[in-house]
């Protein structure tokens, strides 16, 4: 019976030893479950910091794109309105002349000589009082146009220096003990160094630079300023042809000078020819001064030389300037951003307590959907500062990325 007890307890102490070793295992592993969980959970939080500031600087990259595209789109703008306002000044005068002309020919018939006296009388007032408001008009746009240049090339700066401040700022307001570094994507460069030669200021000085906007405006005039040639009126083998439009000179120091001629006359077809047997009115305007290398080309001023030759020359003999120089401005382009990876943004997020990292990528890319923005030519539109359809892009780490991440790594490890 001793002995039964003896042994007895013996197990007892074995089972209690054991048991004492399983409880020792099981907090061990809640302990390690806890650290991994919050490890995970620290991990989670990094990551989702590296991807709020690299989206929000993302944004404020697409932002400064999307500005300059609005601003060059202002400057296209307003060169139009130029236009618009001279060619508007020289159809004035063409109705002006066209007036004087048929009320000569019409003041010998009884009952409207007085409404024709009174429409002379009008009509001769239009010079003394349009031209002193389109002139005013024209130095503003003028003024906008200096205004608009400056601030191109003042907000690209102050925005390039917001997208940097604005990513530190969103990761102090997640936790401001972290450490943390902004790269161009696929590149050990450290932002924004890549990021500003993404775009290249061009001035109207330039010849070269001034045609290529020249050719980005004359593509944007709208039909008045573009051709005002068409027929008024025709019966049997007489016509009335209007004839008419704008042209753009830009002159070596950069400044751009716009001319308008209108024209008017009656046709008579004989023997399959047309041959002008009554001008009937004329004008012509020009913003800053006489645009001689435009005369004699038959597709100038809407073929205006072509279909109406003598009155149009008329026109041209008869133009008047404001002498308001449209002056040299700056506008920006793009150039190649995706060249090692300037168009996206490497965001690095290190806690100096655990020494986790994290990192994120987002770019920056030109989106236009032609169902959604279509063009009339239904033409693929590639990347340029001329619409403002620029959108951040939040992606993965390329293998690039992960290879200067690692190699940075290393290098700060020792």
């Amino acid at each position: 019976m001793f002995r039964f007890r003896a042994r007895q307890q013996q197990q007892r102490g074995q089972t209690l030893t054991v048991m004492a070793a399983a409880v020792f295992l099981m907090v061990l592993m809640l302990m390690a479950t806890s650290r991994m969980g919050e490890h995970a959970r620290r991990q989670w939080y990094l990551q989702t910091v590296a991807d709020n500031a690299a989206y929000s600087g993302a944004t404020l990259m697409a932002r400064q794109f999307n500005v300059s595209a609005v601003l060059n789109r202002a400057l296209i703008a307003n060169q139009v309105a130029v236009a618009q306002w001279v060619g508007l000044a020289s159809w004035l005068m063409m109705a002006k002349q066209a007036v004087f002309n048929t009320a000569l020919l019409m003041m010998w018939i009884p009952g409207v000589q007085g409404f024709m006296m009174a429409l002379m009388r009008a009509m001769s007032r239009v010079d003394d009082v349009v031209d002193p408001i389109i002139e005013k008009l024209l130095l503003f746009h003028a003024a906008v146009i200096k205004a608009i240049s400056l601030a191109l090339v003042a907000l690209e700066a102050a925005m390039i220096a917001e997208t940097w401040l604005s990513i530190r700022a969103v990761i102090e307001k997640h936790d401001p003990e972290l450490d943390w570094d902004a790269f161009q994507g696929g590149s050990m460069v450290p932002f924004p160094a890549l990021w500003v030669s993404m775009t290249n200021t061009r001035s109207t000085r330039k010849r070269k630079d001034s045609n290529f906007f020249k050719q980005l405006v004359l593509h944007s005039r709208d039909p008045f300023t573009t051709s005002r040639s068409y027929r008024w009126l025709e019966i049997m083998n007489t016509k009335v042809v209007k004839a008419g439009g704008n042209e753009l000179e830009t002159l070596a120091n950069g400044i751009w000078n716009w001319n308008a001629i209108d024209s008017v006359a009656v046709h008579l077809k004989v023997f399959h020819r047309d041959y002008i047997v009554a001008p009937i009115g004329w004008g012509a305007r020009a913003s800053y001064r006489r645009y001689w290398a435009s005369r004699g080309h038959h597709t100038v001023y809407g073929d205006a030389f072509s279909l109406n030759k003598q009155v149009t020359d008329l026109a041209w003999a008869s133009m008047k300037s404001y002498r308001v120089a449209i002056p040299s401005f700056h506008y920006l382009t793009l150039r190649n951003h995706k060249k090692y990876g300037a168009n996206a943004l490497v965001v690095g997020i290190r806690d100096k307590a655990t020494g986790q990292v994290a990192h994120a990528r987002a770019e920056v890319r030109f989106s236009r959907p032609l169902s959604l923005f279509p063009r009339g030519d239904r033409q693929f539109e590639s990347d340029n500062l001329f619409n403002a359809l620029w959108e951040p892009n939040l992606v993965p780490l390329s293998n690039v990325d992960k290879a200067a991440i690692a190699a940075k790594e290393w290098a700060r490890n020792g």
